[in-house]
């Protein structure tokens, strides 16, 4: 699978020996979030996040993760102060992935398992149903990779669950790629796999019809698919 050059990330799963560290990397105003989470799997699951942004960061400015200046606004996504830089984090379990990069990028993170079909109609425009042969032995597990495509360009687009997901029209150029279409025109390229049984999507602004196939392998210094 291949991205754009420019495009960067981490997976990250929970590791309980190193919790003490991570917890060290964080601001203060993370710190006091931290502790505002009364669930012990929901604080694990912010601490991993914060911890993949942190060191993929640290990474590229060259810093300590306790250095990187990130902040987060309410209802915004992550920022680096000072920098050329979008952030885009996604949950899942004890898994946590983290994306940069010099432009607005979204990332989806889902266990892949069967979902009710119920969904179908609140992931999926009426024309998109044939797709769902395209994904999985079943359509509960195909939406699954449905919802994390349009999950990607919802949050790489700052829009989040205000937009129905069903408003959006995905075309598939490849088995697992492809573009998804937002309700103001917008065109974002997508791109998915599977690895450890968890469905990623990764989602990019589409810049021209060719940046689908003018791609280069991510730096794998840095993660792999």
């Amino acid at each position: 699978m291949s991205l754009p050059e420019t495009i960067a990330y981490r997976w990250l799963r929970y590791d309980a020996a190193q919790e003490a560290a991570w917890r060290a990397w964080l601001s203060a105003e993370e710190q006091q979030r931290l502790e505002r989470f009364r669930s012990f799997y929901r604080k694990r699951s912010f601490l991993t996040g914060r911890a993949a942004v942190r060191q993929l960061l640290a990474q590229q400015l060259g810093v300590t993760p306790g250095q990187v200046p990130l902040v987060a606004q309410p209802d915004e996504p992550l920022q680096v102060l000072g920098e050329d830089v979008y952030v885009s984090l996604a949950h899942a379990d004890d898994w946590a992935l983290a994306a940069t990069a010099p432009y607005p990028i979204g990332v989806d993170l889902e266990r892949l398992r069967p979902r009710s079909p119920e969904l179908c109609r609140h992931v999926l425009h009426p024309e998109e149903y044939p797709l769902l042969e395209t994904f999985g032995k079943t359509a509960a597990e195909a939406i699954v990779w449905l919802w994390a495509l349009k999950e990607a360009a919802l949050k790489g687009a700052g829009l989040g669950l205000r937009c129905w997901p069903r408003r959006l029209r995905l075309e598939l150029v490849g088995a697992t790629c492809g573009w998804v279409q937002l309700p103001n025109g917008q065109r974002w390229a997508v791109a998915a796999g599977l690895r450890e049984g968890y469905v990623w999507a990764i989602a990019w602004p589409a810049l021209g019809l060719d940046s689908l196939s003018n791609q280069h392998h991510v730096n794998h210094g840095i993660g792999h698919f």
